[in-house]
């Protein structure tokens, strides 16, 4: 544990206190909507972003991840709620909770990410549809019909109750409040990048609705609080324990567990993915939700999970430590002691239309295509399981998902589906990992950690020479590790195009796409560079005219606007300068996407004197011009140059002394330079 002086310093509360007030103001509305969709009092959900915060945010090991009540579990809540009432829910969070941190104590956290992505985008468009069907309802002021099929058959018997007559009642009122509030969220939507779009838009249209219903008078149903912040507590009884001998509730919280599990630590890795600070430690993580949730079910709140819309807003809004979800958890315990009644204000039709929007957004949220791109048979995982679970119940469509996704396995690579292995090999500043066997979503939690074992610091080469397949999840595993290392600027070596092969040549269910039926040819990192764009002893006054004269001269060659590459590349060294010492410097800009990777070389041997940091002439100038989706090579090339300059002297003297552009290229071509210019697939072919 941290001491009180290093938290204090550590944490750096001010630079925090915006993100967590903007969170707050997110957390409010979501918290209470999914609670009354989950069949609970809405101040139980606001009790649980306390705990997610105070207690999750402390001991998190996804720092800038929050938590709390989650959509995706209200479902699987109701049902809960439904077989063995509200009084046993407390019973069976907190057996979740113990589940969860005994799981992280155990070291289980990567197995919870062990699931093929069809079988959880399946599992979150089915819940998305629960969620949006059982809502509609309750927009209109009216009860859900049972079973997710019967909510959503009976949708247009809502939409008839709610507009028919078009006033007067009850219904059409709460509906009226639950249009409003879609279109203020709609609205805020579009206003995304006006000073407007600041206001979170859940805040805003639940706030629009309740001014509405105050200013109308409607008579419509409002949400209902305690007095005060113990009343909203439910913790169970004694009596109540007698229930863990239940098999039903044993499984349910089991079921629980998992999914919760698993929501939280996909969430943790898309947090990751979109900030260069601290990397997530999985199984402190679960075992914090697993605390988390064990206070929970003492409570009688909601269950709490990371959430990711929460999160993402706490990331955007700039925080930079676990200090922001802290103080979310201490804000909303202070509304909840001083001014609990504050909330009776909201219109549950409100709420409801918010959860509505949700469900609509889990839906289309889906990566559709790139389900289609991996075959019809991810896609028909994808559709059972969805079906399954409106049809039948989530936990039969996730059972029912995994089952077809390891049938797949299976028939795609028959009796061997397990055999994997994994070997290291260090080599200098380089990671050699020879993935060999079968790569699957079984053997994923082992691929993972190796992965993410790896300090930031080291250049990583994945060969995949010896594996014989790889299926979905882990070629979403790989391609979410690279774009982690990739956002802290770390070098790293994948053959899409190979990989993307052995996924197609393997899976024997579907056919296999043309642009995929053979093994991709040979190109080598550097083959970008050709003659045409080399300068042999070219003079530049200074850096700037460097930038200048080589940029402009690859705009030409390229056919695209110079001004435009010039002045990224620019920009890019008036943010660091881009020497690199031993006489480099790799100045760099940006290219449009659908452009391949470009660069031009100018060579001195004499050199330019262009005031560098270690007082040396500048030798060697690699102006690089790099889509966005061209930034895994883009590090690989500033990798090879500097390995190029640092550490193979009798290559750079070579390089250096070329008389020609030919002569220059050649260097980098032969055997001597092959830890320098190697083998190189793109993401895109």
């Amino acid at each position: 544990m941290e001491s009180a002086e290093g938290v204090k310093k550590g944490l750096r509360w001010r630079e925090n206190l915006a993100p967590s007030v903007v969170v707050l103001l997110i957390s409010i509305p979501l918290s209470m909507g999914i609670a009354i969709a989950s069949g609970v009092p809405p101040a139980r959900g606001l009790v649980t972003a306390v705990i997610g915060g105070m207690v999750i945010g402390r001991l998190a090991g996804s720092p800038l991840q929050i938590s709390g009540p989650s959509a995706g579990l209200a479902v699987m809540v109701l049902d809960t709620v439904n077989r063995f009432g509200l009084e046993a829910l407390g019973v069976v969070v907190l057996l979740m909770g113990l589940l969860q941190a005994l799981a992280g104590r155990l070291k289980l956290g990567q197995f919870f990410r062990a699931v093929s992505p069809a079988v959880i985008n399946g599992m979150l468009a089915g819940i998305g549809v629960l969620i949006f069907s059982a809502q509609f309802h309750v927009a209109v002021d009216d009860a859900p019909k049972g079973s997710g099929l019967s909510n959503l058959l009976s949708i247009p018997n809502a939409i008839y109750k709610g507009f028919v007559p078009i006033e007067g009642t009850a219904h059409t009122q709460a509906a009226m409040i639950g249009l409003t509030t879609l279109a203020v969220l709609v609205l805020m939507g579009a206003l995304k990048k006006t000073p407007l779009g600041k206001i979170p838009p859940a805040l805003a249209a639940v706030a629009v609705a309740s001014a509405a219903v105050a200013l109308f008078d409607l008579p419509i149903r409002r949400v209902d609080m305690p007095d005060s912040f113990l009343a909203a507590l439910a913790p169970p009884q004694a009596s109540q324990l007698s229930m863990l001998l239940d098999p039903a509730l044993l499984l349910t919280a089991l079921t629980l567990a998992f999914v919760a599990s698993a929501e939280t630590l996909l969430c943790a890795t898309a947090v990751d993915a979109m900030h260069d600070g601290e990397r997530t430690n999985y199984d402190q993580e679960l075992f914090a939700q697993g605390v988390g949730n064990a206070l929970c079910g003492l409570a009688g709140a909601l269950p709490t999970t990371g959430v990711i819309t929460r999160s993402t807003a706490n990331v955007q809004a700039r925080a930079t430590t676990r200090a922001s979800a802290i103080m979310v958890g201490f804000w909303m315990l202070i509304l909840l002691v001083l001014f609990p009644t504050f909330f009776e204000v909201i219109p549950r039709a409100s709420l409801a239309a918010l959860l509505v929007y949700i469900g609509y957004k889990l839906v289309r949220g889906r990566p559709y295509d790139e389900l289609r791109a991996h075959g019809r048979s991810e896609t028909a995982i994808f559709l059972v399981t969805l079906g399954t679970i409106v049809g039948v119940d989530l936990l039969t469509g996730i059972v029912t998902g995994i089952a077809l996704a390891t049938i797949k396995l299976a028939v795609s690579w028959g009796r061997k589906f397990h055999r994997f292995a994994i070997e290291r090999v260090e080599d200098g500043d380089v990671t050699h990992l020879h993935l060999k066997g079968a790569a699957s979503f079984i053997r994923l939690p082992r691929l993972a950690s190796t992965l993410e074992a790896i300090p930031e610091e080291r250049e990583v080469h994945l060969h995949v020479e010896e594996l014989d397949f790889i299926d979905h999840a882990c070629l979403d595993l790989l391609d979410r590790w690279e774009c982690g290392r990739i956002k802290s600027r770390a070098a790293v070596r994948v053959e899409w195009q190979t990989l993307r092969h052995r996924y197609h040549a393997g899976n024997r269910l579907d056919p296999v796409p043309e642009k995929h039926a053979e093994s991709p040819s040979d190109s080598q990192l550097l083959d970008f560079f050709v003659e045409e764009r080399v300068l042999i002893g070219p003079h530049l006054a200074d850096k700037w005219d460097a930038i200048r004269t080589l940029g402009q001269g690859l705009a030409a060659s390229l056919g695209v606007s110079a001004d435009d590459l010039v002045a990224s590349v620019e920009e890019r060294e008036r943010q660091a300068p881009t020497y690199l010492g031993e006489g480099l410097m790799i100045p760099h800009g940006t290219l449009p996407d659908g452009h391949p990777m470009a660069g031009m070389i100018a060579l001195s041997k004499e050199g330019w004197e262009f005031n560098t940091a270690d007082g040396e002439r500048v030798h060697c100038i690699v102006l690089l011009a790099t889509p966005d989706n061209e930034a895994a090579r883009h590090l690989a090339v500033l990798a090879a140059f500097a390995r190029l300059f640092h550490k193979k002297s009798d290559l750079r003297t070579r390089f250096l002394s070329a008389q020609t552009p030919a002569e220059a290229l050649s260097a980098l071509a032969d055997e001597e330079a092959a830890s320098v210019n190697f083998a190189f697939e793109s993401r895109e072919a």
